[in-house]
């Protein structure tokens, strides 16, 4: 089996070498995707099929989106310089947003000729290796399929998935394909423009969530939400730490994605047992996920006396509004106190109402403690 050939050679002392086990499992899927769209384009020269042709097209986009790994892969690899003190990874969102557009431009190029085939259409003669070869690029999609879950899963890769899923639909399209060409030995029915349509509104599909997706990663997405409710499990599993919250991502990169996330620990512990807290789930989660995390340490509890009667009333008010979370960072200095307020994100999302949730806690807090101020920081849970 190739996906265990390629874990092979990918496994290191760690675990695995995610970088070379990406690169060799997108070349692999580049091979087999280009023979797959030049077999479609060997079958259209002998049939002048433009739903094989667009088909073929399809695979083409594929191998685009093989060489945007691999490429991107390489550049995340370049060393760190003076003008790029976090790497190079982000080119890959720009070659993506490129391709994207190319593949959009074909793809409506690909829409005008199948609707001009449907309005004029061709007979098309399709010998009986036609079948052959469409059913065993469907055979090979699925292959490629179980390629991309098998080493998806044990690098905990989300490209991977993402192209295992791409194959999948892939194999849907080509069955389309041979449907109607059944379709049309057996009782006459010309579908070559329909199918073309189809496959040509696919790609336009494919194309613009393509460009979504790399805007949206540009612009500061975030992380997926399983992925970050795993990111705080793991965080919150280790001994010494209570819980997990507030996580920040900055992506430089599908190798070099920095999250930083607040950790509670027990407020008497020492700054050295702290410390070895915190660096051993840094360094342990990050090889695990392929990421770089950072951990802020919280105070879990306080010797403050005051800090504690607040703490209280706080729960208090939390628990009356079902906008509020949790609350952790109290933070006291010189008359002044600081917290961080976990709030409904998705019911409040306006300025006015988020102004209005901050100065409510604020008034609340200052009716029981006049003598002192309150700076309310409000953090976003979707």
């Amino acid at each position: 089996m190739f996906w265990k050939l390629i874990l092979k050679r990918g496994k290191s002392k760690d675990g695995y070498d995610r970088a070379k086990v990406s690169k060799e499992t997108s070349f692999l899927g580049l091979l087999s995707n280009l023979l797959i769209a030049l077999a479609k384009v060997f079958l259209y020269a002998f049939t002048g099929s433009i739903s094989i042709l667009s088909d073929a097209v399809n695979n083409i986009t594929d191998c685009a989106s093989s060489i945007i790994s691999i490429v991107g892969i390489k550049f995340a690899q370049k060393p760190k310089d003076k003008g790029h003190p976090y790497g190079h990874g982000r080119i890959e969102y720009l070659i993506s947003l490129v391709v994207s557009g190319i593949i959009l431009a074909v793809g409506f190029e690909f829409l005008r000729s199948s609707i001009g085939r449907i309005i004029n259409p061709v007979k098309v003669v399709y010998p009986i290796y036609t079948i052959v070869i469409l059913v065993l690029s469907v055979l090979i999609k699925f292959w490629q399929a179980a390629l991309y879950s098998n080493v998806a899963r044990a690098i905990d890769s989300v490209t991977l998935k993402a192209q295992e899923k791409d194959s999948l639909s892939d194999t849907l399209i080509t069955a389309v394909v041979i449907i109607s060409i059944v379709v049309q030995k057996f009782t006459g029915y010309v579908l070559d423009g329909y199918v073309g349509v189809l496959v040509a509104l696919f790609i336009l599909y494919t194309a613009m969530t393509l460009i979504y997706e790399t805007i949206s990663i540009i612009l500061g997405r975030g992380l997926d939400p399983e992925i970050k409710h795993k990111i705080k499990s793991m965080v919150a599993s280790y001994d010494g730490i209570s819980n997990a919250h507030n996580i920040m991502v900055t992506d430089f990169g599908p190798d070099n994605i920095i999250v930083i996330i607040d950790a509670a620990l027990d407020y008497d512990l020492t700054l050295e047992e702290t410390h070895n807290i915190v660096d051993r789930v840094e360094r342990e989660v990050s090889n695990l996920l392929g990421i770089t995390l950072i951990i802020h340490a919280d105070p879990l509890g306080s010797s403050n006396e005051m800090i504690k009667s607040i703490a209280n009333d706080l729960r208090k008010i939390i628990r009356e509004d079902v906008n509020l979370y949790s609350f952790h960072d109290i933070v006291m200095e010189d008359g002044t106190i600081y917290i961080d307020v976990d709030y409904n994100a998705d019911a409040i999302n306006k300025r006015e109402d988020l102004d209005a949730l901050k100065n409510g806690l604020q008034d609340k807090l200052k009716s029981i403690y006049k003598d002192y101020n309150f700076v309310i920081a409000l953090d976003a849970i979707f």
